[in-house]
């Protein structure tokens, strides 16, 4: 498993890997204060973390299958030992948060409710 040679390729995958965490982390934030709906919100910010690292995978495909097989599956493993870590973090994070952003959702309902 050898990824010698290939940091700029890593770099921009990193950066594209970032990316894809905080969108899907900023999904998942915003709907929950928006809809009051946990589990859907997260199950959706855990599809667009997934799409978006397929694309990432896609990028990593495209770049490391002409330079060699070991540079295409050491990069394969670290993505997908990566992709866990993402996918882990953002679940936890947003179970984590769910108690203050639910709050925010009640206080502007309740607020609402209030002019109607």
């Amino acid at each position: 498993m050898t990824l010698e040679g290939s940091n700029a390729a890593i770099s921009i995958l990193i950066v594209a890997i970032l990316t894809a965490w905080a969108v899907s982390y900023l999904y998942g934030w915003k709907m929950i204060e928006l809809s009051g709906f946990v589990g859907s919100q997260i199950a959706m910010a855990g599809m667009i973390n997934l799409f978006l690292w397929a694309c990432a995978v896609f990028g990593w495909f495209l770049y490391a299958f002409d330079i060699g097989k070991a540079l295409f599956f050491g990069g394969l493993v670290l993505l997908s030992v990566l992709f866990a870590v993402s996918e882990a973090a953002l679940i936890t994070l947003l179970m984590v948060r769910r108690k203050t952003w639910l709050a925010v959702y009640h206080k502007r309902n309740d607020n609402n409710r209030a002019y109607q």
